[in-house]
């Protein structure tokens, strides 16, 4: 059972760093879709556009929830593989833990929209670093 964990834990890092990608140009698309981006202290007068109120980072933003959502399947995962590398699990426990944080750093905003940002290249440095490193793992055979 933890061998299989294991194998779905490096496929699902894989994935993670392919989504994390696709983010990332969710997010550069909508924000040149924008346009002309107004003072927030204008965003309720006169129709002013502004990240909060445009529907142009819905993509980014609706991605995002399915992303922080399936960070909990992760976890589940990663504690039931419970690798047997301190490495390898701490960093499989706690990626799906910052990944969480990007929601909290968006609902922020202001300041922790930087963080949201520097948030996201951390994640994704941490699935990337766990698929390399689950990759380069012998395989074990599977009981029979």
């Amino acid at each position: 059972m933890r061998n299989a964990a294991t194998n779905v834990l490096k496929w699902f890092s894989a994935v993670y760093v392919a989504a994390i990608l696709v983010q990332v140009f969710l997010a550069g698309e909508g924000i040149f879709r924008i346009g002309v981006i107004k003072n927030s202290d204008d965003c309720d007068k006169t129709g002013a556009h502004c990240v909060s109120n445009s529907r142009a980072l819905d993509a980014h933003r609706a991605f995002g929830t399915i992303l922080v959502f399936a960070s909990i399947l992760f976890l589940i995962v990663a504690l039931v593989a419970w690798h047997r590398d301190r490495r390898i699990r701490a960093v499989s426990i706690i990626a799906p833990v910052v990944t969480f944080l990007q929601i909290v750093f968006a609902a922020i905003g202001s300041w922790a929209g930087g963080l949201h940002a520097v948030d996201a290249i951390v994640v994704l440095a941490m699935f990337a670093w766990l698929f390399v490193r689950l990759r380069a793992e012998p395989r074990v055979a599977s009981a029979a």
